[in-house]
């Protein structure tokens, strides 16, 4: 058959936002996807796509061994972003014990590469006229967020494994995806906080916006393309929230009604949640590295990526409307 010419690819967390544009970008470019994902997962994010299914669990040595045995190529994009209680051992196993299996599965049965999927959290930001690169490691306080910090260590794992045991690997570090096939919905809920209401809470800082099939394009261009051992930021449109609401308001033709609270007043909130979840042992979602991050010009460019990976510029416009058509369809909207 015509679209197994390239090889078997492992996509684990294949029914994601990332995941499924990857599966999709794997049957453009003729590769056979091997769909992984959890036992009664919600797959509507790989609708109409050619995929071999296979169910199982990343934090399961059989499964994950099972799955990779025989595949030509591993992408590993499963991760857990979001957890109530925001420590590091609350993401321990989901990201960095799972980490650590797929890596032993790919040396046990000599994978041609694996492409680890990161985050852009893993490296520093910079400002608009000057964003943060691969040259500019992890941020110290990010220890405090325990997605960000479980990323970086099962990212150094990776690279240092793969040097010790002739693995090859490509990291590719993602950052603020916007596009269709957010069955979740992951990033896209601040689209939909934009779309589905009038007034909409922005915050001061600002992110760097990437078409979700440009990333995964890149993904998939890391299984033959770039260098082994090295980290590729996978970057977009650097705006801030302000510019991004604004978008929407153009787009949807509707008047939004921005709500902009200052630094001071969400440092404040973050103060009084962090110190009712330590009298109560509750898990209010907003603490300090969550208001710094809202706060946060996290900007980045992605030159080393376009150059070779061939990463495609992001026009945050056109992602937009990719991810609206995609949410019309499903009745998100």
């Amino acid at each position: 058959m015509s679209h197994i010419q390239k090889g078997r690819v492992l996509v684990t967390g294949a029914n994601g936002l990332l995941g499924s544009n990857i599966v999709e970008e794997l049957n453009k470019q003729n590769y056979c996807a091997i769909a992984m994902t959890r036992k009664g997962a919600n797959k509507l994010g790989l609708a109409g796509l050619r995929y071999v299914p296979f169910e199982g669990q990343v934090t399961d040595e059989n499964d994950i061994d099972q799955a990779i045995s025989d595949c030509d190529y591993v992408i590993h994009s499963a991760a857990q972003t979001r957890h109530p209680v925001n420590k590091l051992e609350s993401y321990q196993e989901a990201n960095i014990e799972s980490t650590k299996l797929v890596v032993k599965a790919c040396v046990k049965y000599k994978v041609k590469r694996l492409v680890f999927v990161s985050t852009a959290n893993c490296f520093s930001n910079g400002t608009i006229e000057n964003p943060g690169n691969e040259s500019k490691g992890f941020m110290p306080w990010l220890e405090k967020s325990g997605y960000a910090y479980s990323k970086h260590l099962a990212q150094e794992y990776v690279l240092k494994e793969a040097k010790a045991k002739g693995l090859e690997v490509v990291v590719v570090a993602p950052t603020f995806m916007i596009g269709g096939r957010d069955a979740g919905p992951s990033s896209g809920a601040l689209l939909l906080h934009g779309l589905k209401n009038r007034f909409v809470f922005c915050p001061p800082g600002g992110k760097s916006f990437v078409d979700v099939r440009y990333a995964a394009e890149a993904t998939v261009n890391a299984l033959t393309m770039g260098s082994s051992g090295e980290a590729y930021l996978l970057a977009g449109q650097n705006l801030t929230f302000s510019s991004f609401f604004k978008k929407v308001e153009e787009l949807t033709s509707q008047k939004k009604f921005l709500l902009k609270p200052s630094y001071g007043s969400l440092k404040t909130v973050a103060s009084i949640c962090e110190k009712w979840n330590n009298s109560f042992s509750s898990s209010l979602p907003f603490d300090k590295v969550t208001q710094r991050l809202f706060c946060l010009d996290n900007y980045f460019c992605n030159d080393k990526a376009q150059k070779e990976l061939n990463m495609k510029e992001t026009r945050i416009e056109h992602a937009m409307e990719d991810a609206i058509a995609w949410f019309k369809t499903y009745k998100y909207i």
